[in-house]
């Protein structure tokens, strides 16, 4: 049996959350980097990656709190298949560029939200 596709949803907030405090997705990012070639997480590329991520964390905060609060439909469902399978790819991209192992794992988890998601969307037609 199959998560509803809205706990995705939840989950998403939480994840997004703490990529948008600062101190915490710093951290967030020290582990996962921790696991591959972090060498270039130094100075101000360390400050311009943190500030990426926190402020892709807020917009992924703000956009996963709407889909919470408006009714469910195609649409939604479709867009975060569309988002789901994208952050895969980039995740999946990272990981094969040799950043860390851990992203590996983050995309193999987005790509099963999306074939939640795939299914919910059968579904409902």
């Amino acid at each position: 049996m199959l998560p509803s596709h809205r706990s995705f949803y939840v989950s998403d907030v939480g994840l997004f959350l703490l990529l948008a405090i600062p101190c915490l997705n710093e951290y967030l990012i020290s582990i996962i980097l921790s696991f591959g070639d972090a060498g270039f997480y130094v100075g101000s590329a360390k400050t311009a990656l943190i500030t990426f991520v926190g402020i892709a964390g807020v917009l992924g905060l703000g956009f996963s709190l709407l889909r919470l609060r408006i009714p469910d439909s195609r649409n939604l469902v479709l867009i975060s298949l569309l988002v789901k399978i994208f952050a895969g790819g980039w995740l999946l991209f990272g990981y094969m560029q040799g950043v860390s192992p851990a992203l590996l794992v983050l995309a193999l988890a987005d790509f099963g939200a999306a074939a939640v998601f795939a299914t919910a969307l059968i579904k409902k037609t």
